[in-house]
């Protein structure tokens, strides 16, 4: 069954990291939290509309990646987190880890839920 696209999931951001080394990655995966994705921060974001984010570590490749999945109410939402992330979540992250980062940045179009 698909369900209709909603509101609550419009646009999204997929983000990768690929880490150095294994322990950076641990490293990042132990503290990120406490150290860049803070509480104070995921509430702001919330406000600002973002609506779900997921974490995830990459194991089918040769690699040290996480990957990053954020939904926004819609593409002003995603704007004014932009905001938010440049100003609060970037220097912190750039300060603490090196990963390279890549974004893909759309509109769902298609969302399956069981």
């Amino acid at each position: 069954m698909v369900k209709p696209i909603t509101k609550e999931t419009l646009f999204m951001n997929c983000m990768e990291m690929d880490f150095a080394t294994k322990v950076e990655l641990e490293h990042w995966i132990a503290t990120f939290e406490e150290r860049v994705w803070t509480p104070d921060v995921m509430r702001e974001l919330t406000k600002a509309g973002l609506v779900r984010t997921t974490a995830a570590q990459v194991w089918n490749k040769d690699n040290h990646r996480i990957t990053r999945v954020f939904e926004y109410e819609n593409e002003k939402a995603y704007k004014a987190c932009q905001i938010i992330i440049e100003k609060k979540i970037m220097p912190k992250a750039k300060a603490n880890y090196t990963p390279k980062m890549r974004n893909n940045r759309g509109i769902i179009i298609y969302d399956y839920r069981s």
